[in-house]
């Protein structure tokens, strides 16, 4: 059990953790990240992208002490894909499992959708097995519809908070 009373996420094999390095490369991805969006999206949604990933260079001493402190959370679980191109990592809360990051060494390459086709199936039978709800941010409606479409069961419940769409899954009976 995690200190939250639902358990941390599991290891999975050949999706291996970070190392001590891995603050600056997930930082560098979260930027590249912010560009991709700048170029995708409504109107809206490419501005706050862009002001995001003008923001993340002066911001940057203090986002990598954040994502630092972040990768050695004991509720947290980051599995890098075994190419070592993308990420995806849970957080253990009161509600569940939630999926704080999901970044990629190139977005829109088609690396985060492999990382989720391999690893989402076994992380999704664990959350069954311990009746954990599963939860995610996607950034745009279109995102949200596509992961909806690509994971079992994931449904879209509101707005997220700053922008996107919340997807929410429970736990399916045993």
């Amino acid at each position: 059990m995690s200190v939250v009373g639902v358990p941390r996420p599991p290891e999975v094999p050949g999706f291996p953790g970070p190392s001590r390095w891995d603050a600056l490369r997930l930082m560098w991805w979260a930027e590249q990240g912010f560009w991709h969006g700048a170029s995708r999206g409504s109107a809206g949604s490419r501005a706050f992208s862009a002001f995001l990933a003008v923001m993340w260079w002066p911001a940057l001493p203090v986002l990598l002490v954040g994502q630092w402190w972040a990768l050695r959370r004991r509720s947290t679980r980051y599995y890098f894909s075994p190419n070592q191109d993308a990420v995806l990592a849970l957080v253990a809360r009161r509600d569940g499992w939630h999926v704080s990051e999901h970044y990629a060494a190139e977005p829109g390459a088609g690396r985060g959708r492999a990382l989720r086709e391999a690893l989402v199936p076994a992380l999704l039978a664990v959350a069954d097995r311990q009746g954990v709800t599963v939860y995610g941010t996607a950034a745009t409606r279109s995102l949200a519809r596509r992961y909806a479409a690509q994971l079992p069961d994931f449904v879209d419940v509101g707005r997220g908070f700053f922008r996107g769409r919340r997807l929410q899954r429970v736990p399916s009976p045993r």
